[in-house]
This record gives C-alpha cells, structure tokens and sequence, in this order.
C-alpha cells in the first residue's frame, strides 16, 4: 500500500510566521513605559474625553441608525458568496454558542487562510496515520475533561480537527490597567508608549481580578503530532499584535522543545502562567494598538488582534471583570453581618455599596422600614454606610402592596423635605408656595397663607395659636359655631403644647422636640442639622463656638449624676435631709447630713457617705456590728 501523504507549510515546521525582528528566543517582550507627563491645562478635555468612555452605559454595539427609505432600484441577483465549509461546532461545554461570536469566526477564518498558504506535502504510513489520530483523540479528551467548557470543538474534515480554547489568565492578586488615549480629534484613540507630544493625551487607569481570555484557535493536521505542530491563530481584546506575536513566537518554541509530542495541553497551561510575565506585565498592563501589520515589519499573520476603540474595549473587560467576581460571589460561602449565618452566595443580596446580606435579615429589616414609615432611614444595614437600597433590590424583597406604600412615602418624604411645596388646609393637595408665602391649590382653587394655613390676609399678620384659641372659644360661647369647631379646637391646642417644647425644622417646617442629648438636632423628615437653642440651620459643631452651647448645664448635670453614683447619693441625701429636717433628722457623725429614723430602729444609714452609725450615741458602727446587745444601747426603742 503507498504511504499516505500529508502536506506543511514551506520553510520549515513552526508554521506560517516568522520570529519578529530584533527578539532573541529568550528575551521577553519588553514592559512599555509606565509613566506618562500630564499637562494640566487640558483638563477641560480630559473631562470631556471621560464622559466618552463611559464604562457604566458603553455598549457593545453601535446602536443602529434609522435611514430613509430609498427609492426602489431594479432587481440584480446578487454575487454568489465563496464556498466555504460550514462551522459545526459540538455539544461539549457550554462555549459552543460562543463559536458564531465575531472574534471566534474571524480567528477561524484566518486559521483557514493560513493553512491555505504554502503547503508541503509530507509522506505517512497508514500506521503513522492511525497513531496520530489515536494520540489526538487522546489529546482533545484530556483537554476537554482538565479545561472543560472552554474548550470548543469544531468540525472536522479529512481527518483535521478543528477546537478553540478560551485561556484564562490567573490573576490571584489582581493587577492594574492602564490605557494611553489621545483626544485631540475628539475621538479617544489608542496612543504609542513613546510619543515626544503627549500634551493632549490622557491615562487612564483601573484594576481588575479577571482578564478576558485569549482565544487560541488550533487545527491538527493528520502529521500531527509526529512531524508537524497544530495550525493556529491567537487573539484577544486587550494585546496589540506585536505583543500576540510575541507569544506566537513563544509557542512555536515549545513545539520546536518537543518535537513529535502532544504540545497543546503545554501551550494552555503556558498562556495561563506565564504570558504575563513574558510581556513585561508584572505591575500593571499597558493597553496599546500597535501599527505593524505585515511580517515585514515584525508582526505575525497568526496573531488577530481586536481593532475595536477604547471606549469600547475598555467596558468591555470592566464588564467582564465584573461579572466573573459576581460569579465567584454566587459560588462561595459568605457571612451575613446580621444573624451571622454562612450561606452561600445565590442567598445573598449585594448592594451597590459592594456590601452584601442574607435576604432574609434583608427582606425583615426593609419591611420593618415601610411598616413604620422610616423609608428615609432604610439605607444599607451597616453603620458606617449610608447607601441607599434600590428600588429594584425593594420590588424583590417587599411584597406589591408593601412596595406601593414604599413608593407612597418616599414621595410624600420628597414633597415635605421641599422647601417650597406646602399642602392645601382642605383638600391636602401639594401647593408650589409663591413669593409672600402664599400659595394657590391647584385642586380646589384656594388661596391661602403658607405660615398659618387660613385664608390669604395681604398686610395683616398671621394669628399665633394662643390669639386663635381666644377667637375659637369666644365663637363657641356664642353659638356661632360652623362645623366642628371642637376638633379645630383641639387641633390648635395640641399645636400650642407642641410649640412650647419643640422647635420647627428651618427646611421642611416639621416640628422637632428634645428629649436629651446635645443641641445639635438632626430633622427625621429631611435630615437637615440645625440648632436646638437659636433654630438655625448648621453643618457641622463650628456652630457652637459662639453664643450657642453644644449641651445645656441642665443636660450635663443629669450625665453626671447618672455617671457619677457618689454625687447622686448625696442629691438623695440632700432631698431626705429637706424633707425630715427639725426633729425628724439625725446628723451624722462623718458628713453631718441629717438621716430620718424610720420607725423605732436605732440602726441608721447615711446615703451620702455610706456610713451606719446609732442614732442614740451617735458612734459609727457597723453594718453587722454588735453595738446593739445587752450591753449596749438598744437597737430598737420607742419612738422619741
């Protein structure tokens, strides 16, 4: 039987590319600069070039363009497109959709390209046939079961399989991102590491856990692994195509190590491991687009680079940093900082604050919120956060009813933390007050006075509740009553205790009273700081360096009374000593504070210096002392 022939390409066994100029095997590829100058006087465009990259809001994809519609042409049949082999790609892992991605269709469109170009022939048994196919079956199995669904099969014609393998890099620690843009044109563009004019450049920088893969592409030739290497190309979104040959020319080194051996499974692990550090990457990754684009100029046909801008390759790995953490938060085991339970993390809720708790610590603690109608206060559970809770996260937790009542109260905690929206007296309708503190309900069409809600009065002064209270008994005396007097009655009289203890937010109005504490109050309806003593708005304790005091003695002689037990025995002592003083109190013989004798018991006790002494001899004694005997005076006598 005649050997079976196999082809490679001309000019030796590592593929079509050439090693880039100017690289020795062992060199790496050299680290760009890290620092860049930065003017100052371009931060106006700075600021402008960063609303451009919006990494929150930045699609994939240009959003299409409506175009008129065109007039209608004559029918021509359309060229008939090239044949070309149809992609299959298998079941195995769940990367298989991925296959009809763009960046995976054009790194195996240019594979094809490549195989296409400058072949040579190579001469095979049929056992050296059947071996490598056997081998290769092995391989791609051992593959699959250690890589798992980032390995992609393809087809398979004549005998060459065809796969990719999405190559995760391993960062444990993370590494920083840096990227040169220029905007001078107005449009962000990728900048050299070496430039003599970066006035109008900016850098701009972040960090991140997770990288988007490297795609490797590979096609095994039935020569394959005893005489040739896989076929292959390299692509990525964030290395230029200098940086990708270089790592072309790196794998061609570990085949030329290991002629006639399964080199894929080395070529993964390495792109993993090491291609960071042998870019110079150990610190920080550069992003830059380079522009060699031929052999000639030291670039590598196998290497597919991403031609996208930085406005969109930029989100992009943000995205997909941020979605691998959160899919690592999903897989693992965490503790919630309320009921300190470890649950995993599908039963978390993660806040926007990047702090995270078990729904059900959550769900209790925001339904809590809207029952008691504190939806001011429902901000992220830790102490030190004051985020707020979305309303996406609340329509998840709370029920339908619950989630209306919520949004119910947020808007009437909105309208009332507005300085200018007052509510009309009859049909409580949210008014727009105008200039002279009047306002016009919208609704029922009344025109009323916003500081004391009665009717409009144009140059007379509103009534104070004491004046209104003498006007509204005066009426019910007389009989001219219109409705029910006694509940306005009551109103006005609530308002008058109200007032004489509390004192009116300077910017939502809401009435404010003190139970203890310092002066400085903090509005539960607007959040708004003022001061206790002169009503005024403040910000910070700067307030009471003045006529202003932080506490009032009343308040400091309470906390010291509570802190100190000494001084609270003698006020207790003092007040006994007040109320037996005459012939009721026995001094005592240490502080001289009177103490009452209680019935005909001789055994006395001072509160204020914790001394027992006998009323009869006036001697100190003690609390199980046997002064009182036969002997000695009587404990118990009667009453003077």
């Amino acid at each position: 039987m005649p050997p079976r022939k196999s082809w490679k390409p001309k000019g030796g066994s590592r593929g079509p590319a050439q090693r880039p100029h100017g690289k020795s095997a062992a060199a790496p590829y050299p680290n760009p600069a890290h620092e860049y100058p930065y003017d100052a006087s371009a931060a106006a465009a700075a600021a402008e070039a960063l609303e451009r990259l919006d990494v929150s809001a930045a699609a994939e994809e240009d959003p299409p363009v409506e175009t008129p519609p065109s007039p209608p042409q004559p029918e021509v049949p359309a060229p008939a497109p090239p044949s070309q082999p149809p992609v299959e790609a298998s079941s195995s892992g769940s990367g298989s959709a991925a296959a009809g991605g763009g960046r995976e269709e054009g790194a195996l469109r240019r594979l094809r390209e490549l195989v296409g170009i400058g072949r040579e022939e190579v001469e095979l048994t049929e056992e050296e046939v059947r071996a490598n196919d056997q081998r290769q079956d092995d391989e791609i199995c051992a593959l699959e079961a250690i890589f798992g669904d980032t390995v992609v099969m393809l087809n398979r014609k004549e005998g060459q399989r065809t796969f990719q393998v999405h190559v995760h890099i391993e960062i444990p620690d993370g590494t920083g991102v840096s990227a040169r843009l220029s905007f001078g044109a107005g449009t962000l563009n990728y900048k050299g590491a070496h430039d003599e004019d970066a006035s109008d450049d900016l850098v701009y920088k972040f960090r991140v856990e997770h990288l988007p893969p490297i795609l490797l592409t590979c096609l095994l030739p039935s020569s394959y692994p005893s005489h040739q290497p896989p076929f292959f190309t390299l692509s990525t979104e964030w290395l230029d195509k200098v940086m990708l040959s270089s790592l072309c020319h790196m794998l061609d080194m570990i085949w030329e190590e290991q002629l006639g051996m399964e080199v894929v499974y080395q070529w993964v692990q390495w792109l993993q491991s090491s291609s960071l550090s042998y870019l110079g990457f150990d610190n920080e990754i550069v992003l830059s687009k380079g522009d060699l684009t031929c052999v000639e100029d030291g670039g590598d046909n196998r290497a597919c680079p991403d031609d996208a801008p930085p406005d969109l390759t930029i989100p992009r790995i943000i995205r997909y940093n941020d979605d691998k953490r959160h899919e690592a938060f999903l897989h693992g085991i965490h503790d919630c900082m309320i009921c300190f339970s470890e649950l995993p993390g599908v039963d978390f809720i993660k806040l926007p604050c990047h702090h995270f708790f078990c729904q059900k610590c959550m769900q209790t603690y925001c339904k809590m919120h809207v029952k008691e109608g504190t939806v001011v206060k429902l901000l992220c559970p830790d102490t030190k956060c004051e985020g707020v809770v979305p309303p996406n996260i609340l329509k998840r937790l709370l029920g339908e009813d619950e989630f209306e009542r919520w949004e119910g109260l947020l808007l009437q905690r909105t309208l009332d933390a507005m300085a200018d929206v007052v509510y009309c007296p009859r049909c409580q309708t949210a008014c727009l007050e105008d200039v002279g503190d009047e306002a016009v309900c919208s609704s029922c069409l009344f025109s009323f006075c916003t500081l004391c809600r009665e009717r409009r009065h144009v140059g007379v002064e509103c009534l104070s509740p004491e004046e209104k209270l003498i006007i509204l008994e005066r009426r019910q005396k007389s009989g001219q009553v219109k409705g029910d007097i006694q509940k306005v009655m009551d109103e006005v009289r609530s308002i008058k205790e109200i007032l004489k203890d509390a004192k009116q937010c300077p910017r939502c109005k809401m009435a404010i009273s003190k139970i203890e504490g310092c002066n400085k109050m903090t509005c539960w309806n607007c959040g708004r700081f003022f001061c206790y003593q002169c009503n005024a708005a403040i910000s910070g304790y700067d307030h009471f360096k003045g006529d202003c005091v932080v506490f009032d003695q009343e308040e400091i002689d309470r906390w010291e009374m509570q802190m100190n037990q000494r001084q609270q025995r003698q006020v207790v002592a003092q007040a006994q000593a007040e109320i037996f003083e005459g012939e009721y109190g026995y001094p005592c013989p240490t502080c001289r504070n009177p103490i009452p004798k209680i019935g005909n018991n001789n055994h006395l006790y001072c509160w204020a210096c914790q001394r027992h002494f006998c009323a009869l001899c006036r001697k100190v004694v003690l609390k199980t002392s046997q002064h009182f005997g036969p002997r000695g005076c009587k404990q118990h006598t009667a009453d003077d």
